[in-house]
């Protein structure tokens, strides 16, 4: 495994302001309607434009990942003034993933400046660690009311090996970051043992608040802090288990591409900080936690094989008529044995050692 200098530099500048763009790499599109929840979060960085993915957990409060909207030297907060969210595609209106567009034309498409930009006290972006924060905005996002917010956090979410989840985000589609999608975008993501997660990450063994998976396609993956973890419940309400915090590979971490063979998903768990939440806002626990049946298909991991015309990651064609339904499809498809890296080598967990 690869914990080099230029890891670490990966590590520190990947955040939302300086790094790598956020993306849903080779996954498909889905009607925004079925997840009206999700929201875009525009940064503006020193030298570009970034975006990254976010959700409603009431009209005014939304949680993300602090990779999203901390600066990446200081792990504190960013100025509410150098980001905004909204709901929607934005490709029309920041072009090519990378460049640089003045917030002011962001504002004017119905985009607001958070309130306040609360980071988790514990965010480390070198450790990985509490790698969530919340926006609180002034006032409701257009059409953003409690009736069509419609996301809790799940309870519980399952950590048994091969239950399957849905990641979306608004994100970059590739890994060159090319450009930003016309439509949201899925994913699937089948959970991983401990034990194999741990041979990829040698700390994951002992966190308590993340969750590892890994794409059922080895095309199609979340990237770089895009990626919102979702599971639709029996009641056909949608829950929130997580966001992403690290993509990795038994050679490198984070993962140089996200779509590499034997990547895994480390996700920070939603549930481990209902307490603080309910300390920041003015949410009551009920407010925000669903209390929602989850029934979790097993999904293995598979090939590219096993359905090429799913690679398309953006088409300009797809149905908008996409329903929860569509959510789940690929999981229930997939058939094949659960696989990742070999074990870290010792030096590896030598090298994160030293650091902590």
């Amino acid at each position: 495994m690869k914990f080099s200098v230029v890891a670490l530099a990966l590590a520190t500048a990947g955040s939302g302001v300086y790094g790598l763009e956020k993306r849903i790499v080779g996954g498909s599109a889905v009607s925004s309607s079925a997840f009206s929840f999700v929201t875009n979060i525009v940064i503006d960085g020193d030298s570009s434009t970034s975006v990254c993915t976010g959700a409603l957990i009431s009209p005014t409060v939304v949680i993300t990942s602090a990779y999203c909207v901390a600066d990446p030297i200081s792990n504190k907060a960013l100025a509410p003034n150098r980001i905004a969210v909204g709901q929607g595609k934005i490709s029309s209106i920041l072009g090519t993933a990378g460049s640089k567009v003045e917030l002011t034309k962001v504002l004017a498409a119905g985009y607001a400046i958070p309130q306040a930009v609360n980071v988790h006290p514990g965010y480390n972006s070198i450790a990985y660690s509490d790698n969530v924060a919340v926006l609180v905005l002034e006032k409701p996002l257009v059409n953003a009311t409690s009736a069509n917010v419609g996301a809790k956090i799940i309870k519980k979410p399952s950590t048994t090996t091969n239950a399957a989840y849905t990641a979306v985000g608004w994100g970059a589609t590739s890994n060159d970051g090319a450009s930003y999608p016309n439509q949201l975008q899925q994913t699937t993501l089948a959970v991983g043992s401990k034990s194999v997660c741990s041979e990829i990450w040698a700390p994951y063994t002992n966190l308590t608040n993340s969750l590892c998976l890994a794409p059922i396609k080895s095309s199609s993956n979340v990237c770089s802090g895009d990626g919102l973890l979702v599971k639709v419940a029996t009641d056909q309400s949608v829950g929130l288990a997580g966001i992403l915090n690290l993509v990795a590979t038994e050679d490198d971490v984070p993962a140089v591409k996200c779509t590499e063979e034997g990547a895994v998903d480390f996700f920070t768990t939603f549930s481990n900080y209902v307490a603080w939440l309910t300390q920041i806002t003015p949410l009551k626990e009920s407010d925000f936690v669903s209390t929602a049946s989850f029934s979790y298909d097993s999904a293995d991991i598979g090939d590219d094989d096993q359905s090429s015309s799913e690679s398309e990651s953006d088409s300009d064609s797809a149905s908008e008529e996409s329903s929860l339904d569509d959510v789940d499809s690929e999981s229930s498809d997939a058939s094949r044995s659960f696989k990742l890296a070999a074990p870290l080598v010792a030096i590896a967990s030598a090298a994160f050692g030293a650091l902590f």
